[in-house]
């Protein structure tokens, strides 16, 4: 049951990331080309690439399926990758504007990221009895998308609170 919460919850970091850079995409866009990791003509896909990763890793948190550490070891890699690239962009910075002006996960990138990353290597740890029920695999992303939105709409709207 332990490794389910943590699915559940590494598929809510995974997927509220996401929504978050989609809602913010100028801005996303914007700090991936400061990363300087590829030519200007071919950059467009990189954001789209990110984007796709975190969303495809939201869900294989969350499938049913026997795949021993597999997801842990594509989370982990991914979250290295991230970290390395804001360390070679920003060095050990406080702020990073992927997810958009004064968003709660544009704070401390690099710690919420080890975080991250230990949180999935706790996961890989727990042994989880592997029962294929789609249904409820469909039901928690379900709540897990809900709560992104909720949550996201009432940041925007305190946002605009703000600033009107």
């Amino acid at each position: 049951m332990f490794r389910f919460i943590l699915d559940v919850i590494l598929s809510f970091i995974f997927f509220s990331s996401f929504v978050a850079k989609v809602i913010s995409f100028g801005n996303f866009k914007y700090e991936v080309r400061g990363y300087k990791i590829m030519k200007l003509s071919n950059f467009r896909l990189l954001p789209i690439l990110i984007l796709s990763a975190e969303f495809a890793l939201s869900i294989l948190f969350l499938l049913p399926i026997k795949i021993e550490v597999f997801k842990e070891c594509l989370g982990i890699s991914f979250l290295i990758v991230l970290t390395i690239l804001t360390i070679r962009k920003d060095g050990f910075s406080k702020e990073c504007s992927c997810y958009g002006k004064n968003h709660l996960l544009s704070s401390f990138p690099i710690q919420r990221n080890i975080i991250f990353i230990l949180i999935v290597t706790l996961s890989s740890f727990i042994h989880k009895v592997y029962v294929v029920d789609w249904f409820r695999s469909f039901l928690v992303f379900s709540i897990v998308l809900l709560v992104t939105l909720v949550l996201e709409n009432i940041r925007q709207f305190q946002e605009v609170r703000k600033e009107g």
